[in-house]
């Protein structure tokens, strides 16, 4: 549940996610795209009413199907990150990002020209604020420089950080961050899968701007796109409810089974203290014949109860463990956090108490008198 829930709680950072549209699968036929006409279908699409700013790049957030990824590591220090990486031009103003260190990219640092997709090339970057104190713990990112790849590493120097933003690969278990993300400037060059955003300006129709953003695009793009595959306007807002729709239905699921094992248990151990209840009516009679007060009866079975629970929450921690193990061993999964040990002994030991109560209340109000003519 921990890793169903982990990317539906980690802030993606946009800002007004109502206001920005995604336009994807823009798939070149033949040959990548040149810079040269993705900057024109870019001015295009800036030049329409109601656009706020627009930014080509070779992947967004959420945009699943094109992913740029790699392993960064500080220069000077031995701390290294897997971290998703945002190529585009325009990128902290479309996506309404917050700035909360340094500077934006200049213009001539955006019109530069990448030598291949831009990944393995030397220049500034803005990283998330989540990545740059992995790489940068107690100190000042901006400044800073970092290399991307260890045989002939990319040497980036550190521009800027932003609040958040969200790396569009949800896998990778629980011990990866989805907040590790890094900006490069300028538009990707070589890349066959572009993505544009649009991000549509206070006040305007954000329905509208979308239907003249895919005219423009269909127009200044459309002979180069792959047939039979049409490209997809997207609201952003729509598109993490789809991206995230899966991992929502899993704690939903989820949550159902654990409460059904939770309620299943609760019986469990309100029946058969109620049975030990009822086989015990006489001694606990004669107990209180012979002046045991309703606190000290009551007393006596959440102990016994508590014993009880807390010697199978023990062996059920030594199997918890164990099975972590095996599936660590068989299916490599991340080791079982020492966390969830404790606090899954107290949560037994909590409902153990609360179950057995109502069994142990009306043992505790049985009169001694009808007690030992029970006998």
């Amino acid at each position: 549940m921990q890793q169903r829930l982990k990317p539906i709680l980690t802030p993606d950072g946009i800002g007004e996610p109502s206001h920005l549209i995604i336009a994807s699968k823009i798939i070149s036929r033949g040959k990548p795209w040149e810079t040269s006409r993705l900057r024109d279908t870019e001015r295009a699409l800036r030049g329409l009413p109601g656009v706020a700013s627009v930014s080509v790049a070779g992947s967004l957030p959420m945009v699943t199907n094109a992913r740029m990824n790699g392993r960064v590591q500080g220069v000077g220090h031995g701390t290294r990150a897997d971290t998703a990486m945002y190529i585009g031009d325009h990128l902290v103003k479309t996506l309404d990002l917050k700035l909360v260190a340094g500077r934006d990219f200049t213009a001539e640092e955006d019109a530069v020209r990448n030598h291949g997709v831009g990944m393995r090339q030397d220049g500034p970057v803005i990283l998330t604020r989540s990545l740059a104190d992995k790489l940068f713990p107690d100190q000042k990112a901006v400044g800073q420089t970092l290399q991307l790849g260890d045989k002939d590493p990319a040497v980036r120097t550190v521009v800027g950080v932003v609040a958040h933003l969200m790396r569009n690969d949800f896998g990778g278990g629980a011990h990866r961050n989805l907040d590790h993300a890094m900006l490069f400037p300028s538009i990707p060059s070589a890349w066959p899968l572009p993505s544009i955003g649009i991000r549509v300006a206070a006040g305007a129709d954000p329905q509208q701007v979308r239907k003249q953003a895919e005219n423009v695009i269909q127009r200044m793009l459309g002979d180069g796109m792959v047939r039979g595959i049409d490209p997809a306007y997207d609201m952003y807002g729509a598109l993490r409810d789809q991206a995230l729709a899966r991992y929502r239905a899993s704690v939903w699921l989820l949550a159902g089974v654990c409460l059904v094992v939770l309620i299943v248990t609760l019986a469990g151990i309100m029946g058969l203290t109620a049975y030990w209840v009822q086989q015990r009516t006489r001694q606990i009679g004669i107990r209180r014949a012979l002046g045991a007060t309703r606190r000290s009866i009551l007393r006596d079975l959440q102990a016994e109860n508590f014993l009880l629970v807390g010697f199978g929450s023990l062996l059920g921690l030594m199997a918890a463990y164990g099975v972590n193990l095996w599936l660590m061993h068989h299916y490599e999964l991340p080791r079982l956090p020492w966390s969830y040990l404790p606090v899954g002994a107290v949560l037994l030991l909590v409902l153990g108490q609360l179950a057995v109560l109502s069994p142990a209340l009306r043992a505790a109000r049985v009169p001694p008198v009808v007690a030992t003519r029970s006998a």
